[in-house]
């Protein structure tokens, strides 16, 4: 199984508490949800819970898109 992280969707947001919310979308050939529970960007690393992932096909392709939100802190 082949996947990534298109880097193009990575989108990092603090709340007022500190907590980050990390939205990104994982390209994969296989027909499964993926999602990530540790991203590292910018030279930090996100680590904490998945709220909410979707999956859709690629049109015209055997590729696949998870779009997945993690709740974190940073390490």
């Amino acid at each position: 199984m082949t996947d990534f992280i298109d880097c193009t969707s990575l989108s990092i947001s603090y709340d007022v508490m500190g907590r980050a919310t990390v939205t990104y979308t994982v390209t994969h050939d296989a027909p499964e949800f993926i999602v990530y529970k540790t991203i590292t960007a910018g030279g930090q690393t996100y680590s904490g819970y998945v709220t909410n992932a979707s999956m859709n096909s690629i049109p015209n392709t055997s590729w696949y898109e998870t779009h997945a939100t993690l709740i974190s802190t940073t390490d």
